[in-house]
């Protein structure tokens, strides 16, 4: 069986990893992941980035183009973005592909015309497609309205990786010289959803009251704005932007508290990467429940700084922690199993639909 991951956005983000961490685990099947640009080795991309106008309707016609040249048993579209989402499936539908997977992996804001507009095309967009996936119930409403058919499919992650290590942890502090310090860690791209002005507002608050912590800043697209607040505020040597990293689990053992006032989330699966490491994580009062697997998850209704940095708290018994990331099933195997009985399922239906 053939199957053509189609992964939206123009940077290695959450999307990207959790599907290729979906994939690699599945053997019997031969992947494809096709990109706007080159996000990962070995991936086919159409060499055009779809932030402008111009670029969205280029990356439709090469996709098209794509499309019809390679054949493909299943084409999988992971993204938040009903437009997105919307337009792959008619380019879809004209290159003659059968059977569509559609992947809510996020809650991009929706303004009120917007909402109206996906309420009318949404039963047409239901109909095109075969399967209706998300990450988490609220994932599925943004992108599906109606969720009765929705399969949520778990961000599953490799639970024995992101166990805590007291070496790698005590490796890494010597490494980056914050032996005696308190470290706050943030992983995510430079994206407005991401709210990076309020996280720098916030640790200037908690800096204030200890002088000894650092912030960590983990992610792409590093945004020169947010730089010069940093700049401005004089926190220069207080917070580390340190760019796309492959060492995510290194930085969570060397960190301490792990921040996240995400303004939208399909789930953030470095949630449960930080819990299953036995991080406290304080978030915003966007983030889904279905991140909250373990009494280390900390949500602030609030956007007041003062409520944050009364909340915050940092917790000294991290070595079992993966235990309530075992109990929750946010299993990779167990998530890509699924992922792949939902594949042979479809492939092997008469109608094409699950």
């Amino acid at each position: 069986m053939k199957v053509l991951q189609i992964i939206d956005g123009d940077s290695y983000g959450g999307i990207a990893k959790i599907i290729n961490d979906l994939t690699k685990n599945i053997n019997n099947i031969k992947f494809d992941y096709l990109t706007s640009i080159n996000l990962c080795n070995n991936w086919i991309n159409l060499n055009i980035s779809r932030r402008t106008l111009k670029g969205k309707i280029i990356y439709n016609h090469r996709l098209r183009k794509f499309l019809k040249m390679n054949k493909y048993d299943i084409v999988h579209i992971n993204s938040g973005v009903f437009l997105f989402s919307f337009q792959v499936v008619l380019i879809c539908k004209l290159a003659k592909i059968k059977k569509i997977v559609v992947h809510s992996h996020s809650t991009p804001y929706i303004s009120k015309v917007k909402k109206l507009f996906i309420k009318i095309l949404n039963p047409i967009f239901r109909k095109l497609t075969n399967v209706h996936l998300a990450c988490s119930m609220e994932a599925a409403k943004s992108l599906f309205t109606k969720t009765n058919d929705v399969i949520i499919l778990k961000n599953g992650i490799d639970i024995n990786y992101f166990k805590f290590d007291e070496k790698i942890r005590n490796k890494y502090r010597k490494e980056f010289n914050i032996d005696n310090k308190t470290i706050y860690c943030h992983i995510g791209n430079f994206e407005k959803n991401k709210n990076h002005n309020f996280l720098i507002d916030l640790f200037n608050e908690i800096q204030k009251n200890n002088s000894n912590s650092i912030l960590l800043l983990i992610g792409s697209d590093i945004n020169t704005n947010i730089i010069e607040k940093v700049n401005e505020l004089g926190l220069e040597n207080k917070i580390l932007f340190l760019g796309y990293r492959s060492d995510i689990k290194e930085l969570l053992c060397a960190s301490d508290i792990f921040l996240f006032p995400s303004l939208r989330e399909g789930l953030g699966i470095v949630l449960i990467e930080a819990q299953t490491n036995g991080l406290p994580v304080y978030v915003s009062k966007n983030i889904s429940e279905e991140a909250n697997i373990s009494n280390l998850f900390n949500k602030i209704n609030t956007y007041d700084i003062n409520d944050w940095t009364k909340r915050i708290k940092t917790n000294n018994e991290r070595k079992n922690a993966y235990q309530n990331t075992i109990k929750a099933k946010y299993d990779i195997k167990i998530s890509s199993k699924q992922l792949e009985n939902i594949y042979y399922n479809l492939k092997e239906a008469k109608n094409g639909k699950n």
